[in-house]
């Protein structure tokens, strides 16, 4: 294989590994996460081969150079190997490991791969996006779904997507329709108007989903991005939040009888109802990281250790804090505890990190052009600090790193945004 035969077959791979993740279901018994797991992880296996084939090239289009990015990548890699050592049960933690180098595959390879890519990367990451946001629709509206009826299918639980959660739907969408958002504001032309359709499609899906933290993940990233653009995009911003705002007004959609449920909940001080029942994980994984502050539980113990740290709050908050559902959470649904609760306070800190790098813009190659439309570096710039705090933001109430599918539609903007940002290179 050539080096250019060899690039091309990882940017294949990459784009297929977008349609893959967002789309993919099986008949297993788990339908949904797990498969979507196994092809992120297959994804990396296909493109550690192919790397083989790159870096043995003498010749490459492809530069590999010392980016802050990979130095940070290294460093989580390192300390997720620290935390495997010392974890409370390394089996579940080698599993998480791989996750971990799988995702810094990956990104690496976009990385790469964006140095050459244009503006095709973004339209392959909406293909899924826009198949996920209209079945969404389709399922909520209650006019098609594809799957076999189940007592759930006839309510909103059953608007699932092809993702199998509203919550995973919502969580996948938001960064999506906030590039499509970025995009129609930067792009000129057909893409502009293509754009703007996406986007109305992918905030009706968010919508869909009814997902509390990924609609105020949006609407606050969508704000920050109002403030350093112009008035133009300030009143689109607007008529998005308008739209919004009239939904969870209306008695009669998902978001209409949620907002009443939470109002009365928070009148009734009816707090596992109010936090959708996650106050349980939230505490357990505090007390996780308070008890292992330097290097956590270890990753992936967080479900090992639950319920013997549920047990032990009894008494120790107030009674309405710790009753709720008499189960085992898997997830903490807040990757904020989590990655502190199982990893410590330094692999928290390379959470932050990782999301501050995205957020703040670096130096442009000088060497390129700077249009204020036609440019990836201007969708780039546009696009960074909003992701970054979309990612803050929605990591508060859902779990994007546990989530295959989320997991991959972050990283892919993330590498596109830095990689399109520092090279300043006209699409």
């Amino acid at each position: 294989m050539n080096e250019r035969g060899a690039e091309r077959a990882i940017t294949i791979v990459l784009a297929a590994g977008l349609l893959v993740t967002a789309t993919i279901v099986t008949n297993g018994i788990d339908h949904f996460r797990l498969p979507k797991e196994l092809a992120f992880r297959a994804e990396a296996i296909a493109l550690l081969a192919l790397g083989a084939f790159w870096l043995t090239s003498k010749q490459r289009t492809w530069k590999f150079e010392r980016r802050p990015e990979f130095l940070l990548a290294a460093a989580i890699v390192c300390w997720t190997l620290v935390t495997v050592a010392t974890s409370t049960n390394r089996l579940l933690s080698v599993d998480s490991l791989i996750t971990v180098i799988a995702a810094v595959v990956i990104f690496i390879a976009t990385c790469l791969a964006a140095q050459t890519v244009r503006f095709e990367a973004i339209d392959v990451l909406m293909i899924g996006a826009c198949i996920n946001a209209l079945l969404v629709i389709l399922q909520e509206l209650k006019i098609w779904t594809p799957f076999n009826p189940a007592p759930d299918v006839n309510t909103h639980v059953g608007s699932v997507g092809l993702l199998g959660n509203p919550n995973d739907v919502g969580t996948y969408l938001a960064p999506a329709a906030l590039a499509a958002i970025v995009m129609t504001v930067t792009a000129e032309g057909k893409r502009r108007g293509i754009y703007a359709a996406i986007a109305a499609l992918l905030v009706a899906g968010v919508a869909a989903s009814a997902t509390r933290t990924a609609i105020g993940a949006l609407v606050i990233a969508l704000a920050v991005f109002a403030v350093f653009h112009s008035r133009r995009v300030a009143l689109a911003v607007a008529a998005i939040v308008l739209a919004i705002g009239l939904l969870v007004l209306a008695p009669s959609t998902s978001l209409g009888r949620g907002a009443r449920q939470l109002t009365k909940a928070a009148a009734s001080h009816d707090y596992q109802r109010l936090f959708s029942e996650r106050v349980l994980p939230f505490l357990t994984a505090f007390e996780m990281a308070r008890a292992h502050p330097l290097a956590g539980v270890g990753p992936g113990c967080f479900k090992y250790h639950y319920m013997a740290y549920r047990v032990a709050m009894i008494g120790k908050y107030p009674a309405e804090w710790t009753k709720g559902y008499p189960m085992n959470w898997g997830e903490v649904h807040n990757d904020h505890l989590q990655v502190a609760a199982e990893s410590g306070l330094p692999g928290y800190v390379l959470f932050l990190a990782a999301i501050g790098l995205c957020a703040f813009p670096g130096k442009t190659d000088r060497r390129g052009r700077l249009s204020p439309h036609r440019n990836r570096a201007t969708f780039a710039r546009g696009l960074r600090l909003p992701l970054a705090v979309l990612v803050l933001v929605i990591s508060i109430g859902q779990f994007p790193l546990e989530l295959a599918a989320a997991r991959l539609m972050l990283l892919t903007l993330g590498a596109l945004c830095l990689t399109w940002d520092r090279e300043g290179v006209d699409a």
